[in-house]
């Protein structure tokens, strides 16, 4: 019986290494998140931005991943609304490199507080 190849989750754009599943990516060391580029509508996906390190130069380069990918890793009440800009926001999404945790109920404090668990740069 032959088996379905599936896509693999990433390709770096710059050396071709595959990750074939999400969490060995997430595992990989030469991988650390460098800033999160968050959604300005609802029906838009925000996206991690991730640091591919090798040594000797040999790749270096930046990967980014949509949120909408790593959204099975948050296991509480997802928030659909966006609360981007608003009179709560607190503005961290203004920011590319602005990693820390956002306390506003908003769709985009749910892909903050996931890239809580990733290596950071």
């Amino acid at each position: 019986m032959e088996r379905l190849k599936m896509d693999p989750f990433k390709i770096c754009s710059k050396c071709a290494y595959t990750w074939d599943v999400k969490e060995d990516f997430l595992e990989d060391p030469s991988i650390c998140l460098v800033g999160f580029q968050a959604s300005s509508n609802e029906t838009e996906s925000g996206y991690y931005l991730f640091n591919h390190i090798l040594k000797g130069d040999q790749c270096n380069t930046t990967l980014a991943v949509e949120v909408e990918d790593l959204m099975s890793l948050y296991k509480r009440t997802l928030f659909t609304d966006l609360k981007f800009e608003s009179r709560m926001c607190e503005l961290h999404c203004t920011r590319v490199d602005d990693l820390v945790q956002c306390p506003v109920e908003c769709k985009n404090a749910v892909a903050r507080e996931i890239m809580q668990a990733f290596s950071q740069c």
